[in-house]
């Protein structure tokens, strides 16, 4: 009897299998180009060199007769252009759409950190849907991506133009002239991205389209988030000008309380923005106490902050602190990426090097020069913070 219930099982399992395979097969010839379908049913009847050798256009005295056989064994089951198409030995060329492009981009691009791909994935995918919406799915879906034109691009444009700031408008557009600049490089081809220096009045600010903190706004934030369990967190971007995901992928090991430091590193959490982003800051007591309390009981190696060491750790930690920000921060144009706009211009404004700035808040200097040996110590990026704190 227990056998007998095995063998139904397997039994069972292999109609369920079947029944699937079928599912995705009909699901395949539903949404498929002709090209897939026909180049499907040859690799399924015949092997995947026959598919091949059709997809290239090589089509010797054997393979014809076979897919004539294969349109005749099908008649009745299979479209009648895919049919048609298996008769003929021939097969539409493949379509390079911009739909592909974007899909293929994604794919280069990620990086195997769940977070950061998915973010990506995020960014591309609302692309894509403004792109049809604006342009239709046949045009980027369905014909090659050199059908776009720059009539097409300021239609995208203006359609975003309608429901986000010029700003958004300006990132968005680069997004999309990445792909297409991307793609060009890597197929060497000798065209331009019709996205390339597409006008968006208004746009300004385009890198973050963030503005500083007041004094004012800092003390009502101040107030605001004492009694939150996200304190520690506004603290450090108070004092250091660390951008939130840096914050949200800290370490134990990260923090020196001999030295007063926090060494900035990529770890297993997250990944830093550029190679200039690895760093050591000093810490003000403020911090200090705020990261000692979280550190208790915890290895060299545990989160500081477990509850946004995890992938969408730093969105949820960016939604914790907008929260509160905007029970008394409502200007739209001020986040809590506006603190590391306030510490960048509150170092300027007391006179600091702009090299000792950049290194601090971990940018890229454009000068090279400081760069060179061990780049600025602890002393002095403190006392140039000292006069901001």
């Amino acid at each position: 009897m227990s056998n007998w219930a095995v063998a139904r099982e397997e039994v069972e399992a292999l109609f369920e299998q079947a029944k699937s395979d079928t599912d995705k097969e009909a699901k395949m010839f539903t949404q498929a180009s002709e090209r897939d379908k026909v180049l499907h049913l040859v690799e399924k009847h015949y092997g995947k060199e026959a598919s091949e050798m059709l997809s290239v256009g090589v089509v010797d005295e054997n393979l014809e007769h076979a897919l004539m056989g294969l349109a005749d064994d099908l008649h009745g089951s299979i479209p009648r252009k895919t049919e048609a198409l298996l008769y003929s030995g021939r097969v539409p060329d493949m379509v390079v759409s911009l739909s592909t492009v974007i899909d293929a981009y994604y794919e280069y691009k990620t990086t195997g950190k769940v977070a950061t791909d998915k973010r990506l994935h995020n960014r591309l995918m609302r692309n894509k849907a403004d792109l049809i919406a604006s342009l239709g799915d046949v045009k980027i879906s369905k014909l090659p991506i050199e059908n776009i034109t720059r009539k097409d691009a300021n239609t995208y444009r203006d359609f975003l133009l309608k429901r986000v700031s010029p700003s958004s408008v300006a990132r968005n557009k680069n997004t999309v002239n990445a792909v297409i600049n991307w793609h060009t490089k890597e197929n060497g081809l000798d065209t331009s991205s019709p996205f390339n220096g597409l006008i968006i009045k208004g746009s300004t600010h385009t890198k973050n389209d963030k503005l500083p903190l007041t004094k004012q706004d800092v003390s009502q934030l101040n107030s605001q988030m004492s009694a939150s369990t996200a304190k520690p967190i506004y603290i450090l971007l108070r004092d250091t000008g660390m951008r939130v995901g840096e914050v949200a992928g800290l370490l134990v090991g990260d923090v020196s309380l001999q030295d007063k430091t926090l060494h900035i590193k990529p770890n297993d959490i997250r990944t830093l923005k550029t190679l200039g982003s690895e760093r050591t800051i000093p810490l003000s007591e403020a911090s200090l106490v705020a990261l000692q309390e979280y550190r208790q009981g915890k290895d060299h190696n545990d989160p500081i902050f477990p509850k946004y060491a995890k992938p969408n750790g730093n969105t949820n930690l960016s939604a914790t602190l907008m929260k509160q920000f905007r029970k008394v921060i409502t200007d739209p144009l001020k986040s809590a990426h506006s603190l590391r706009h306030s510490i960048s211009d509150n170092l300027r404004n007391t006179g600091c090097d702009s090299s000792l700035k950049d290194a601090i808040l971990g940018h890229t200097t454009a000068g090279m020069g400081a760069r060179y040996g061990s780049g600025y110590s602890h002393q002095v990026m403190r006392e140039a913070l000292t006069k901001v704190w």
